[in-house]
């Protein structure tokens, strides 16, 4: 490894190329994070020239201190041999971040500086942004190339002839909606203004208070919240010296460290270990490097291996902007009480899955590593296997449409059982699609996750007993189906034991579930009893998704203060019991939208008002539901909202949730007998 010392515009003064290797990640500085710091750096040692140069003026040079310098941390490169036409280049194996900052910094001081006046400064920064060429590529004009992801905005800022054609590309609203600009476009963005407004003598970092609003404030505001960003000052003329001091800041104030790799030096091991002021390295980071340098290693086609199989990760369609980000994979996802990029907890969930061991979230890429240096790997088949376990990772997380599968997967999110991940790819990879074998399965464990939650039991042993479940289907040769069920039937600990009919019914008619269970839970449970009634047949199979849905108490929780429901000489026991009624099953229904309050608090039949017009009541209005459930309440002789009819419905209810969640899973069930549980036609009780 040779290490040299150079600055920031050192680095870009000659003419090579700095690719980033398209199997790393993109362009993820955030304004807040790391860009605004970088500026407030960079204006400090501008800063500290401005007050020298003055100084000097009348003490002279020699009794000055020398300028301390900036260090902006490190580059690690590898060398890259062009063909003939091409521009030399470096791989940057680490530092992808800071060198395209940087790059975008001198852009758009180049823009800035085109407002002075007569300077030469345009034409000296122009020199390092742009390779002089004559190239067979036109890519290679740029200093810095950045993945896929970046390419196209990258071009789009080196070729927008003024700052006003880049905010019409990429606006920060459409329409009333907000939307949020590329991250390398506010990158530029933010210097271009910052620029500006330091030519003009503003302050733009401020003085670092606490509670003071900066300029910066403001600047990352507009390039947020509007489409076309206005500079900070608009009227003072712009100071060459401030221009001058800029550059030499860069030129001189503020350093960098390259370390250029030999031929024993292994890349691998440096990308995992060095760290500096970047956004940390993801799991999925680590591993999507690891598999493509050892890849390279093996003189297999990276790029074409990268294209075909791990792009849909970092790459999105952007319409006519061609390809951005795919944010997706970084969003946030919560598995228990923390929250993770959805990508890490796909490779947790795969590593789980390949491994057939417990890991933890923060050791992923450890135990990645481990699974795959065990034995030899064929790449393209690893890679396709990534990418079909990646779509069964996505269809649990994130349902869409009305298929089996999805409603299985609303239902986990709604319990909040994330730990069942792994079992679900294993199944996903070993049975079919539209199988009834697969069918049986999610159904076991559709019931096993619900009874366990309406029967309040933990949740802490399920990562060891998941993983029993795992190992057990995996190495099953045949029927897994089966395989997974005999480990749920026969487990025996509380803390893994699928509960037995009466342990459920004895929890569903008597539990306050509504507190007890939390309301998002609840709602997830009556909405599947309500999917599971609906049948092909119907003019329309669709029940709205949760977020849309409202659980509403039939009697009210307020019932104590609506003379409707009051009922005189009641004991503090007998109040107790009521209480516990009106949280249970029975009292409780889903709405597409809520009622207005005077109907939710309000009588349980029709009433008339002082003038002798009927006004419906809380049954009139439940009959009005295009939810299947609430046709309960148009029975003839339900003429009374009390203990007794909660706990009647409490019963079929149960009757309808006994066919859906059976133990162990029925296949006999139909729409049309959950229906008539939840109806009442057949009710018992």
């Amino acid at each position: 490894m040779q290490p040299s010392k150079t600055t920031v515009t050192g680095l870009f003064n000659s003419p090579y190329q700095y690719q980033i290797p398209i199997f790393q990640r993109g362009y993820v500085w955030t304004l807040d994070k790391q860009v605004v710091p970088l500026w407030a750096d960079i204006q400090d040692r501008a800063d500290a020239r401005l007050e020298r140069d003055q100084a000097q003026q009348s003490v002279g040079a020699a009794a000055l201190k020398p300028l301390q310098k900036h260090f902006l941390g490190s580059l690690v490169l590898t060398p890259v041999t062009p063909p003939f036409g091409r521009v030399p280049a470096y791989e940057v194996i680490d530092g992808q971040q800071r060198s395209t900052t940087l790059q975008l910094l001198l852009l758009a001081f180049r823009d800035a500086a085109r407002r002075v006046g007569d300077s030469q400064l345009p034409k000296m920064l122009d020199t390092l942004v742009r390779n002089p060429g004559p190239y067979t590529t036109d890519t290679d004009y740029h200093k810095v190339w950045p993945t896929e992801a970046g390419q196209d905005e990258m071009r789009f800022l080196y070729g927008a002839q003024q700052v006003e054609d880049i905010c019409a590309q990429y606006p920060a609203r459409a329409g009333q909606k907000k939307v949020e600009r590329p991250l390398l476009v506010q990158t530029f963005l933010y210097f271009y203004f910052a620029c500006l407004a330091y030519l003009q003598g503003v302050d733009v970092a401020g003085t670092g208070e606490a509670d003071e609003h900066t300029p910066s404030d403001e600047l990352v505001k507009r390039i947020r919240g509007g489409n076309d960003v206005v500079p900070l000052d608009a009227t003072t003329e712009f100071d060459p010296k401030r221009a001058q001091a800029l550059y030499m800041a860069l030129a001189e104030n503020v350093q960098i460290m390259t370390l250029q790799l030999e031929t024993e030096d292994d890349p691998q091991v440096i990308f995992e270990t060095l760290n500096a002021r970047g956004e940390p390295l993801l799991a999925s980071d680590l591993i999507r490097n690891f598999v493509f340098l050892d890849a390279a290693r093996s003189g297999k086609p990276v790029s074409a291996l990268y294209a075909k199989f791990w792009s849909p990760f970092d790459l999105a369609l952007a319409g006519s902007k061609g390809v951005t980000s795919n944010r997706y994979w970084v969003e946030k996802e919560r598995q228990g009480r923390l929250t993770y990029p959805r990508i890490d907890l796909f490779f947790y969930s795969y590593t789980v899955l390949r491994s057939r061991e417990t890991t933890l979230v923060g050791h992923v890429f450890e135990a990645f590593k481990t699974w795959w240096q065990k034995e030899p790997r064929e790449l393209e088949q690893e890679l396709q296997r990534i990418v079909s376990a990646s779509g069964h990772f996505r269809e649990l997380v994130s349902p869409d449409g009305t298929s089996y599968l999805a409603e299985f997967a609303r239902l986990v999110k709604a319990l909040d059982v994330g730990t069942i991940t792994p079992v679900y790819l294993t199944l996903r990879e070993r049975l079919a699609d539209d199988s009834q074998e697969l069918r049986q399965a999610l159904s076991d464990l559709a019931s096993y996750l619900t009874r366990r939650s309406v029967c309040n039991m933990t949740t802490k042993g399920y990562n060891r007993f998941f993983m029993r479940l795992l190992q057990a289907v995996a190495a099953a040769q045949s029927e897994p189906h089966l395989a997974l069920r005999k480990v749920l039937l026969e487990a025996t600990a509380d803390s893994e034991l699928w509960p037995s009919d009466g342990a459920f019914q004895e929890q569903w008619l008597h539990r306050p579930v509504y507190f007890a269970m939390k309301p998002a839970r609840v709602c997830g449970i009556l909405r599947a009893l309500e999917y599971a009634a609906r049948g092909t047949m119907q003019g329309s199979n669709h029940v709205p998704v949760q977020s849309a849905l409202t659980v509403e108490h039939v009697m009210p929780q307020s019932w104590a203060v609506v003379p409707s429901y009051q009922v005189g000489g009641m004991t503090d026991a007998q109040r107790v019991v009521r209480d516990m009624a009106v949280h249970g099953f029975g009292n409780l229904t889903l709405l597409t939208q809520p009622l207005n309050s005077s109907v939710s608090n309000g009588p349980f039949n029709d009433w008339q008002d002082a003038s002798g017009q009927t006004v419906e009541g809380k049954r009139s209005k439940l009959g009005q539901s295009a939810l299947l459930m609430n046709t309960y309440f148009g029975q003839k002789d339900l003429d009374n909202w009390d203990e007794e009819s909660i706990a009647a419905r409490a019963g079929a209810l149960y009757d309808a949730a006994m066919l859906v969640w059976s133990r162990p899973a029925s296949g006999a069930v139909t729409p049309t007998s959950v229906a008539r549980k939840l109806s009442g036609a057949d009710t018992k009780w």
